[in-house]
């Protein structure tokens, strides 16, 4: 199938002019995250770029034709760099500016040369092959397990890219020599063949892809979100009580202990009265990682609400949770308060679920109420410390028991 010059640069103009429009409001759309904003620059910069090849190829501007092929190239490099930023690879920012800049150089230099426009043509379709087959490299390589429906679109156009750019080369050397020019810069295949859409193909694929990766992307930032709370990064009371009833579920079915600890940060009114909100800020942000570094992989940690917080611990009975208890104990005391030399502390009710009937719903809040019991009994007790919910019941006192007095005011030695 051959095509007139007009009819294709006709055919082009009406393209890049559309997915132009489409990328300027992506850049928008897509701001919120690194990779879209990326992503959505290179499509503005390349349906540009491939706007000036369809003027070019109409009113046969060389020069124009060959700004908008190196312009082409940055939008691909853009792509390519947003691929990368998206799977949190290095981006090699300044090799990719100085490879660019190289490139440039040379089309600048080339136009004087004898057959340098041809030689150049091969030159751009070469760096376009390499862009392609990177972006397909890091793709296959580091997208391998990771579920996505815009990276296979992606893939597919860096491929469509790929084998157009060779035979694009393949014939422009080919040609070396010949007294007709009669390549569409930049374009795979003879300027008459139907090949000179296929790019376009490349670029509709792509563009379609990266949008639906950059949507992908976002989702999943609203969905943690929704779960995480913004400020200590543990789970939101939502969210924990989601998690909760599905320890709670299987606690039901198989029977495994379940323990539960409540944490309430001491004299936290007082820091926050004292220093501002700012201060208590940044205690909670402080407390908050000590009790992620302190729990293990398999139990759940959150922010119930204020300065409280809840960590459950599944195949846990509440005296191995002690424990975990004692390890919050230790790493909170060495939190500094600001403004004077003294820690903070907390106080822990530490309980466990036992066979009681009703819902999970029902289990879990008595389970909760159990262990916020314990920590009263350890505030009532002098803070700094942790109580068993099942010693209280039984009116002794817990044998592994902190009984230490000290304060969350209390001056460090």
């Amino acid at each position: 199938m051959h095509l007139d010059q007009q009819t294709i640069a006709v055919v082009m103009m009406v393209f890049f002019s559309s997915t132009l429009v489409i990328a300027a409001g992506l850049v928008f759309a897509l701001r919120a995250i690194e990779a879209g904003r990326l992503w959505a620059f290179g499509h503005v910069v390349g349906s540009g770029a491939g706007l000036a090849l369809a003027v070019s190829a109409a009113g046969g501007a060389p020069h124009l034709g060959m700004a908008g092929a190196g312009a082409f190239m940055v939008g691909w490099l853009l792509n390519y760099r947003g691929v990368r930023v998206y799977y949190g690879l290095p981006t090699h920012a300044a090799p990719l500016a100085v490879a660019g800049l190289v490139v440039l150089a040379l089309m600048a230099t080339s136009g004087g040369l004898p057959q340098g426009t041809r030689m150049l043509q091969a030159g751009v379709y070469a760096v376009l092959a390499m862009i392609s087959l990177a972006t397909i490299g890091t793709l296959v390589t580091t997208g391998r397990g990771r579920r996505s429906i815009g990276a296979p679109l992606v893939l597919m156009s860096s491929l469509v890219q790929l084998s157009t750019q060779l035979v694009g080369a393949s014939h422009a050397l080919s040609r070396v020599g010949a007294e007709r020019h009669d390549l569409t810069l930049f374009f795979a295949g003879p300027a008459g063949s139907a090949w000179t859409l296929a790019p376009l193909i490349a670029v509709l694929l792509g563009l379609f892809g990266f949008t639906v990766m950059a949507m992908e992307q976002i989702i999943a930032n609203n969905e943690s979100g929704a779960r995480v709370d913004a400020l200590t990064g543990l789970l939101n009371r939502g969210a924990l009580d989601m998690s909760a009833l599905g320890l709670v579920a299987r606690w039901q079915r198989e029977g495994q202990s379940l323990a539960c600890l409540v944490i309430d940060i001491d004299h936290f009114k007082q820091v926050n009265d004292t220093f501002g909100h700012h201060a208590g800020d940044a205690v909670l942000r402080e407390v908050a990682q000590a009790l992620d570094n302190s729990r293990r992989a398999s139990d759940v940690a959150g922010r119930y609400g204020g300065e409280e917080f809840c960590i459950l611990c599944p195949h846990t009975d509440e005296h191995q949770a002690t424990a975990l208890a004692n390890r919050i104990l230790r790493k909170v005391r060495a939190i500094p308060l600001p403004g004077q030399e003294c820690f903070a502390s907390v106080s822990i009710g530490v309980a466990e679920l036992h066979g009681a009937t009703g819902s999970k719903e029902l289990l879990w809040r008595s389970l909760f109420a159990e262990a916020d019991r314990a920590l009263y009994q350890a505030k009532q007790q002098g803070r700094d410390r942790y109580e068993v919910a099942s010693a209280m019941l039984d009116e002794k006192p817990a044998p592994l028991a902190v009984h230490v007095t000290s304060q969350i005011m209390t001056p460090a030695a």
